[in-house]
């Protein structure tokens, strides 16, 4: 049976998102219904996707007794809200990074989803592609060492290309719950742990002995979006761009890639076709009984967030849900 999927916006990402599961076969992704603010707008987004239902509202695709698990990707500062009303219809939740505004918030929403036994994920798109399923696998193999260091830039110029769709810079809520977002879930992968510090400007994540530089710009040309992982026995390197990984050189020099697939559909955001890897994988828990899955668990989630909140502190920022 296929997985069910309603879609809670009709904006760019959940273009992509369906764009993408419309590349897959239809025996495995169903897309049942999609959900908007305004009903006009999620009716024009179903005739584009031959989605059989539309929605004015969220509640109203909440209710909606075919949704199996509910794609959620409005705004950032509606992402709690709506993450949690899915939750307590009794939906599965994919939601889009940032999970939510802060920590808080997110420790209720992984909560309601253990009460509940329902399948709840961040949307983490880069830990599903198949280079940094290698890089997992020659972390866990032991073929780096001790690992001390990991360096990680990831720069993109974010405000001019929301500018050119027409939308605020940081509409979503700052430019480290946008995008900063990536280089902190390589060094939660990297060290499965939360930090013992955070320093803000520049990012530096210290723990154990080892160290995380991290550095995030989003008024910058695309380019060296690159991260190095530093062991006692080897070094390996993820290649441009860390987001949309495709290039991993392992340790013994070798290098690897994996090309995007191909596709003639219309999307917003360079690779998105790649989301196809984050479906399946979703999939996949679903039809295992999972809560929770291996790739982004909640405690990885739980601990962006963290920093993510630290830094917002140090620099004297605050933001809070819709």
């Amino acid at each position: 049976m296929a997985t069910r999927w309603g879609i809670c916006s009709a904006g760019l990402i959940a273009n992509d998102f369906c764009a993408a599961l419309r590349t897959l076969p239809s025996s495995e992704h169903e897309i049942v219904a999609v959900g908007a603010r305004k009903k006009e707008d999620a009716v024009v987004f179903a005739k584009q996707f031959d989605i059989p239902k539309a929605y004015g509202s969220y509640e109203e695709l909440a209710k909606d007794a075919n949704v199996e698990i509910a794609y959620v990707a409005p705004t950032h500062p509606y992402h709690y809200s709506a993450c949690m009303l899915f939750l307590e219809h009794g939906k599965h939740v994919l939601c889009e990074k940032p999970v939510t505004m802060t920590q808080d918030e997110c420790q209720q929403l992984v909560d309601k989803a253990r009460e509940r036994k329902l399948f709840f994920m961040e949307g983490i798109w880069t830990r599903f592609f198949p280079a940094m399923k290698l890089v997992r696998q020659e972390l866990e193999s032991g073929s780096l060492g001790q690992i001390n260091i990991l360096r990680a830039t990831f720069a993109i110029p974010l405000a001019a290309f929301l500018r050119d769709l027409g939308r605020p810079p940081y509409f979503e809520g700052g430019c480290l719950l946008t995008s900063g977002c990536y280089v902190l879930h390589l060094a939660q992968l990297v060290f499965k742990q939360r930090p013992e510090k955070v320093v803000a400007v520049p990012y530096s994540i210290d723990k154990g002995g080892a160290m995380a530089v991290l550095c995030y710009h989003d008024n910058c040309a695309m380019g060296n979006n690159t991260a190095t992982i530093h062991g006692t026995q080897g070094n390996l390197q993820i290649h441009d761009d860390i987001h949309t990984p495709t290039t991993v050189t392992l340790p013994s020099g070798e290098t690897k890639h994996f090309p995007i697939p191909d596709t003639d559909h219309k999307f917003y955001y360079w690779n998105s076709i790649a989301l196809i890897y984050e479906a399946q994988a979703v999939r996949t828990c679903l039809q295992k009984g999972l809560t929770e899955s291996p790739d982004v668990p909640h405690e990885d989630s739980l601990g962006i967030m963290a920093v993510i909140d630290e830094a917002h502190k140090q620099m004297g920022i605050s933001f809070k849900s819709a």
